[in-house]
């Protein structure tokens, strides 16, 4: 791998920005420009270009900021084999990720970084993000406390990608960081592993303007990541939930089968929440949210609805022991339909 150092940093920096590139040149300078622009300065930029063959390389070396250290692989590697690249070469206490296409608000770095310095027992903070789709616009904000995170990975990803910010030293104490075996989800893998070695949260704001569009490895790859995000969740099931696994193996075996209805999915984790068994996972009243967020995915997820299933999507919640109000359930349908 070519080493091109545009500058040279003589302070050891705090934070180490690890952001791969592959033919990214539409939102490239954007992109960057986010970093550069931050209000915590503290950091190094380490870009790996993965074989581009578009005008990246040239984009990338219009800049010259010695906090930016750039690298090129000669061949095209794919992302998996470039992130672990990327991750061997971070100086930093931290470690940032950030996509090609993507813009980090200017207080994100500050506002990850403080959160991390005054909360020792955290290893992974993620954020808000505002999801750009064409003209559209609407924020996401996945659960923030550790234990409802940890809870909804064993049914989806909680958290997006390039909004992350790790702890260097946790993810250390990993054999391996992203691995080769779970192409297209390998993300998601990794927090389902680091949750076990530090606690996970997620910053209620939104820090990152994160794009949706057809070119995406979750557009172009969807199949195999739904085959990876399914191994992964069922490896996790088996370990987080060791104590109450006959508990959650019925309502998650359903879950996971793609022939099941969302109707059976819905009623499955409805009769499963109904146990007080699954309270102890949750912080306070986190487990009605829980289940707005959890069937809000489901629908996302869904390709083909019938309309009954439509409907049972929108008037289950308001049978939920009636602790969700109209005005949440207003909002929900007003987001999933403007989407």
């Amino acid at each position: 791998m070519e080493e091109n150092v545009i500058g040279k940093s003589h302070e050891l920096p705090l934070v180490s920005v690890v952001m791969p590139v592959y033919n990214g040149e539409k939102h490239l300078r954007e992109a960057i420009e986010s970093i550069l622009f931050q209000t915590y300065n503290n950091f190094e930029l380490i870009i790996v270009n993965d074989g581009s063959t578009d005008k990246s390389e040239e984009i990338i070396l219009s800049f010259n900021d010695n906090r930016i250290f750039y690298y090129k692989n000669e061949t095209n590697i794919k992302l998996i084999q470039t992130l672990n690249k990327g991750f061997k070469l971070v100086k930093g206490k931290y470690i940032a990720r950030m996509d090609a296409d993507d813009i980090s608000r200017p207080e994100r770095f500050e506002k990850q970084v403080n959160f991390l310095e005054l909360n020792t027992a955290y290893g992974l903070v993620g954020t808000g993000v505002n999801l750009i789709k064409n003209k559209t616009r609407e924020k996401l904000l996945y659960h923030t406390d550790h234990n409802s995170l940890a809870f909804a990975l064993a049914f989806y990803c909680p958290f997006i990608h390039p909004s992350v910010m790790l702890r260097n030293e946790s993810l250390q104490r990993l054999e391996e960081c992203f691995k080769h075996n779970f192409l297209h989800a390998e993300d998601y893998e990794l927090w389902t592993r680091i949750v076990f070695e530090t606690k996970i949260a997620n910053i209620p704001e939104y820090l990152l303007d994160y794009r949706i569009h057809d070119d995406q490895i979750s557009s172009i790859h969807t199949n195999d990541q739904i085959r990876a995000a399914s191994i992964i969740k069922i490896n996790y099931l088996r370990r987080y939930f060791s104590e109450d696994l006959d508990l959650f193996l019925p309502a998650f075996k359903i879950e996971l089968d793609v022939e099941n209805s969302l109707n059976q999915k819905i009623n499955s984790i409805s009769k499963l929440f109904d146990s007080n068994a699954v309270r102890h996972y949750f912080e306070g009243d986190n487990l009605d949210r829980y289940l707005i967020s959890y069937w809000k995915e489901l629908y996302l997820e869904s390709i083909s609805l019938k309309f009954n299933e439509v409907v049972l999507f929108f008037v289950k919640p308001i049978t939920w022991k009636s602790k969700f109000t109209v005005k949440q359930l207003i909002s929900i349908i007003w987001k999933l339909f403007r989407w």
